[in-house]
């Protein structure tokens, strides 16, 4: 299977502005709950005080995980069904 190269990166680009819609959006209504879950993603500490490693614990790690694996399967999801929307013989 090829992929077609001007329907896949459509599709890539569809999805990723949806992904920072989304993103957006949470990050507008609940910005400290964001800034938490993005410092657990990127094992660092934001804030005020500037940007620092952060310890990183194993319940961090597994809620970390769970996000990454679902913000994939979201975006994977999108994609796919972009995609073959894109390519479909309609």
């Amino acid at each position: 299977m090829k992929f077609d190269t001007k329907k896949f990166p459509l599709a890539a680009a569809v999805t990723m502005a949806i992904i920072y819609i989304i993103c957006t959006v949470f990050v507008a209504i609940f910005p400290e709950v964001a800034t938490k879950i993005f410092g657990w993603m990127i094992h660092m500490t934001l804030g005020d005080e500037g940007v620092r490693g952060q310890n990183i614990s194993l319940g961090g790690f597994f809620v970390s995980l769970v996000q990454l694996v679902f913000y994939t399967y979201l975006s994977a999801w999108i994609f796919s069904t972009l995609y073959n929307k894109f390519t479909s013989n309609k």
